[in-house]
């Protein structure tokens, strides 16, 4: 992880051509004129205006939030390991505070378990423990991404996400007088550019531009001190063309980097038509970069979307991988083609501009996207959501390096070779317990049966010889199989190679985690598998967007909600991350029932179908501990399945024919899986349930 950040910052370091100023107030901050020009100060003849006082480091940070709200976050307060958020002035209701728990996560940190505290009100407190954020320290900026926090103003349950950024250590006008690079999005309006602040206050703000005197659509302001600063420490009221902007604070950088500064403004302003325009700035001193300044893997967070493009209050981290000239997120289709020290206009030191083809309603169109990098550890993003205007801030980190595994480079499509179960990496977030519980039941009582499935699972069709004194899931030789390894190949888990040579699964993932949950499986347990391809070569960001387009990603958690691949679990069985589906488990007994496992059947037949039932059966109003009422739900959900016509679409594009529907309900199946424990021949629900219930 510190050797990645390290080649980031390094990169950085070589790429900038022009340097920042001092740090003294004869030496302003900023860095040189937009694409080299001077940096000078104030308007000859206007007044000196009102010094601000300004924060001077410490654990205090004030700043403002991506939807438009200023705030200040204490870490150590009230005591070590904790932190307090502070809502100082607000559009959506938000007063008062929050404390929670942070601890180190990756390469920042991540605060969890938010309480109320003072002044906070009702609806702030009761959503309190739903709060998440995460944040990096750097360059006396404290950034991160703050999400699930309530629209107290709305009161309609509505949930607000946006990037936090905070300063501790301020500064006076001129230290700060020169020309930034920024990026804005607030309400409707969203733009990169430059802006130049001068020692008296004057500002002149360019959009999609680099800065000039007289350039072209920009707007002419001033800053001004803040007239609260005990409430707004280090704060400059910013206002364009004779109107109010926001606040603006002052993250100066110390140590080595003593002089520059990242600038925020919290924008609480008004659309043409008299609407609030609510958002945030972020502001950046310019200085040209080299095409390899933010090469690497990073993450970048920004606002969740649903399906209809509405904020889900939820944040959103998706890979982001940059070589060069050329940038490839697991989210984007395709390859974005990045231009350094550009903006859309035109020349810019030190912002990047990108571009991708996309298709919306049939016409070819081009998305666009600005970077703005702050430092090793810390950019932000201006992206366009695909299939509309839309722009979205976020921030980006750089993530800690891929362990990788040499072990699998070589393998190729089609290979079939000896997998540890604890290197496999799972595609899909969650999968069906029960159904784990089903198969650890039946091993209980049938010993035979898991060797069996070991061979199936292998090719090897089933079990011929497996000594139950000596036999191990852990060692393949320990028992033999009525055929050679990949015999039957169409019986074998599969596995994609990854970059750095880490195996994803995409299918697989109950089977092999009922071996890892054996007595005698675990994660150093061995299998044979087919190799789906080998994507060793491809960045982060391009391997994801691979697998979503080949749909060998199932990116919906236990509860059906959207993920992204990062929160992907880091292994199979039950204590590495896969979560309960309890809708997957549903559709397992339901097999044979009202669906039948096509030949070449489609990868996430069984999720295809459980996102479908979640509108038609209810399972909160059955008892799943109760095997009566388990094979009720069962009931139904097979007797929606068969109702369906063969034609009607169920999930993601797919009909219930390619799904494997049944055309009546098979009530023999029905009878077989509902058999309890102890009859001659017990059903696969019954064992379920019992070992689960054995296990408390």
């Amino acid at each position: 992880m510190k050797g990645h950040s390290r080649t980031i910052a390094c990169g950085l370091a070589a790429a900038l051509i022009a340097g920042c100023g001092g740090g003294d107030d004869a030496a302003p901050v900023a860095g040189s004129g937009g694409n080299g020009g001077s940096n000078g100060g104030g308007t000859p003849g206007t007044s000196t205006p009102a010094a601000v006082a300004p924060l001077a480091g410490g654990q205090l940070y004030v700043g403002a939030i991506g939807f438009g709200d200023t705030v200040s976050v204490e870490l150590g307060q009230p005591a070590a390991g904790k932190l307090t958020l502070r809502f100082l002035d607000s559009q959506f209701g938000l007063a008062g505070s929050l404390v929670a728990d942070y601890a180190a996560a990756g390469n920042g940190y991540r605060a969890g378990q938010f309480t109320a505290g003072a002044g906070a009100p009702a609806a702030l407190a009761q959503a309190a423990a739903a709060v998440t954020f995460t944040f990096t320290l750097q360059d006396g900026v404290l950034s991160g991404a703050l999400g699930q926090v309530p629209n107290v103003a709305a009161g309609d349950g509505s949930l607000l996400q946006g990037h936090l950024s905070a300063a501790n250590r301020g500064a006076q006008l001129a230290d700060i007088a020169g020309t930034y690079n920024f990026l804005r999005q607030a309400g409707t309006l969203a733009a990169a550019g430059q802006l130049r602040i001068g020692s008296d206050g004057a500002v002149r703000y360019c959009p999609g531009q680099a800065y000039a005197d007289a350039c072209s659509g920009g707007e002419s302001g001033k800053l001004a001190a803040d007239a609260d600063q005990a409430r707004y420490p280090g704060a400059f009221a910013l206002s364009l063309s004779g109107k109010a902007v926001g606040r603006l604070f002052v993250a100066r950088a110390e140590g080595a980097k003593a002089g520059q500064a990242t600038l925020v403004v919290d924008e609480a302003s008004r659309e043409s038509n008299g609407t609030a325009r609510n958002g945030s700035w972020l502001l950046q001193a310019t200085q040209a970069l080299g095409t390899q300044a933010i090469d690497g893997d990073w993450l970048c967070a920004e606002p969740e979307l649903d399906s209809a493009g509405a904020t889900t209050g939820r944040t959103a981290r998706n890979i982001v991988s940059v070589g060069g000239t050329t940038l490839a997120a697991d989210n984007l289709a395709a390859d974005v083609a990045l231009r350094y020290n550009a903006a859309a206009g035109g020349n810019a030191n030190g912002l990047i501009a990108g571009s991708w083809p996309l298709t919306v309603d049939g016409q070819a169109r081009q998305a666009t996207l600005a970077l703005l990098p702050v430092n090793a550890r810390l950019a932000y993003q201006l992206r366009q959501v695909e299939g509309g205007t839309r722009q979205l801030m976020g921030v980006c980190t750089p993530m800690p390096a891929e362990a990788g595994n040499s072990a699998y480079l070589g393998a190729k499509a089609n290979d079939i070779i000896k997998v540890t179960l604890g290197d496999l990496r799972p595609t899909q977030p969650a999968i069906g317990y029960d159904q784990i519980y089903y198969k650890l039941g039946r091993y209980a009582a049938d010993p035979v049966k898991k060797f069996d499935d070991a061979c199936e699972a292998n090719g090897q069709n089933k079990s011929k010889s497996a000594p139950l004194a000596t036999a191990r899931l852990d060692d393949l030789s320990s028992f033999t199989c009525t055929k050679d390894v990949g015999t039957k190949p169409e019986d074998m888990k599969t596995l994609v190679v990854g970059p750095g040579g880490v195996p994803y699964l995409t299918d697989g993932h109950h089977t092999f985690s009922s071996v890892w949950e054996s007595a005698d499986g675990g994660s150093k347990a061995r299998m044979w598998i087919k190799v789906q391809d080998n994507l060793s070569t491809l960045s982060r960001g391009a391997f994801f967007r691979t697998l979503r387009a080949r749909k060998l990603v199932w990116l919906k958690d236990a509860d059906n909600r959207a993920i992204t691949p990062v929160q992907l679990p880091a292994g199979l069985g039950f204590g590495n991350g896969l979560g309960n589906d309890r809708y997957r488990s549903l559709v397992y007994f339901t097999r044979d029932i009202g669906y039948q496992q096509l030949a070449g059947a489609t990868e996430f037949t069984e999720f295809y179908w459980g996102d479908w039932l979640r509108r038609q059966v209810k399972l909160s109003g059955y008892n799943l501990d109760d095997n009566a009422s388990y094979l009720s739900a069962v009931r139904a959900a097979a007797t929606a399945m068969v109702a369906l016509a063969p034609g009607a679409v169920v999930s993601n594009g797919k009909t219930a024919a390619e799904l494997g529907r049944l055309d009546a309900f098979n009530e023999t199946e029905f009878t077989a899986l509902s058999q309890p424990v102890g009859s001659a021949k017990p059903g696969k629900l019954p064992y379920a349930v019992s070992y689960r219930l054995g296990l408390h």
